[in-house]
């Protein structure tokens, strides 16, 4: 790792083939102050631990370590960078407690430990700056702290991938931002004001969203809870939440019905409540989801009919597992169906007959007709027929007469 002047403000080295350690970079003592903003060194190869050489840093806004093969815990000097505003550390071999040091850093808008090896429960002192908070894949266990229904700038809640356990908080809807889904408030990032240069970071966070894990720039409003151990049935305080564009609540041993308020999340995209125990039918009121793309209902305990709408028949695999649900997109038919389909199949066999009567005796009208016009056009257009047929006529009419003076004179 190099050496750094004081005057550097930006340090990007993201996306390449550095390794060892960062203490020399980190511990390495200036003799004037540090102005470092942005420290980006992900997608590297660097080892070690983070050090505990922070404190020389308070200038930085941005850091992303992300990507690399850093182990042991996050040192209690990083709650010295005050300005923080962005810690990515996902995808690394970190273990630990997050400790509760990191309540100092206020201005903290993006903290992501997905994909490492932390332990402990879920921090309850977060800041209220907070806009996204991703902890997958990771051994946090225990419950879902209700001190996070404070955060109500929150926009992504990614919590999948753990230990936890309990039921979901009945207080999500105090989280504010995501009563809105206003693209106008998702943009996450900050200014940098040079002394010759302005720079405008746009920051993002990659999210598991209709099964592709993507970077975002603009932040959805996301829960994913999945793949844990949480029970109970649903809130219906989460279904208040109708900016929320992502829910997954899939791999628990949640139960309990989905209510008819579902309808109310307009702006959902994906849902996947799949391998846990809910139970009852699946409700209309879901047809309204216009901007529904997944849909994941699968190896639970649904039963009754499928409602009709577009975006709720798209695959029969979003119903597989719920032994008593019929209609489309499954091949087993609804018991209403299929008396309909009957009834409808015998007035089709008694229409069927009438039709063929009708069609009789219309085809011995029409053939009389045929008949008597091809006789009168022969008579007609024919002059050898017309003159013999007006011959028959007189020599008829003229055996009529005689026979009538006969009658007369005897």
């Amino acid at each position: 790792m190099p050496r750094l002047s004081p005057e550097v403000v930006v340090l990007c080295l993201y996306n390449n083939s550095l390794s060892g350690p960062i203490s020399p970079l980190l511990c390495n003592k200036m003799s004037n102050k540090s102005n470092l903003i942005d420290l980006d060194m992900g997608y590297n190869h660097l080892s070690g631990d983070l050090t505990d050489c922070w404190n020389d840093w308070k200038s930085l806004v941005h850091v992303d370590l992300g990507y690399n093969n850093l182990t042991g815990k996050i040192p209690h000097s990083v709650s010295s960078l005050s300005n923080l505003r962005f810690l990515y550390l996902e995808s690394n071999k970190l273990f630990g407690e997050v400790p509760v040091s990191l309540k100092n850093c206020q201005n903290l808008w993006i903290l992501d430990l997905g994909h490492n090896n932390f332990s402990g429960d879920i921090p309850n002192w977060l800041a209220q700056s907070v806009k996204g908070l991703k902890l997958r894949s990771n051994h946090f266990s225990g419950n879902i702290p209700t001190q996070l229904c404070q955060l109500r700038s929150l926009m992504v809640m990614d919590f999948a991938s753990n230990g936890l356990s309990g039921a979901i908080p009945n207080c999500l809807h105090n989280i504010t931002t995501m009563l809105s889904s206003d693209a106008s408030t998702r943009e996450v990032g900050y200014t940098l004001n040079l002394p010759s240069l302005t720079l405008n970071y746009l920051c993002s966070i990659t999210m598991l969203i209709k099964g592709n894990e993507l970077e975002y720039f603009h932040l959805m409003n996301v829960i994913d809870l999945s793949n844990n151990k949480l029970s109970g049935s649903v809130p219906l305080e989460m279904y208040m939440l109708t900016g929320i564009q992502s829910l997954n609540l899939s791999h628990n041993m949640l139960s309990g019905t989905i209510p008819k308020e579902i309808g109310n999340l307009e702006p959902l995209e994906s849902i996947d409540f799949s391998r846990n125990f809910f139970s009852g039918e699946i409700p209309q009121t879901m047809s309204s989801l216009h901007y529904l793309e997944v849909l994941n209902l699968s190896f639970n305990n649904f039963n009754g009919k499928i409602p009709s709408g577009t975006q709720l028949g798209s695959s029969n695999l979003s119903y597989m597992g719920n032994s008593g649900l019929c209609g489309f997109p499954l091949s087993k038919i609804c018991p209403e169906d299929e008396i309909s389909h009957n009834t409808k199949s015998i007035g089709e066999e008694e229409g069927d007959e009438s039709e063929v009567h009708s069609m009789f005796y219309m085809g011995l009208g029409i053939g009389f007709a045929v008949r008597f016009w091809g006789v009168l056009g022969t008579i007609f257009f024919n002059r050898r027929c017309r003159h013999a047929y007006f011959r028959f006529l007189h020599q008829i009419y003229d055996f009529t007469i005689q026979k009538m003076l006969q009658i007369y004179y005897f």
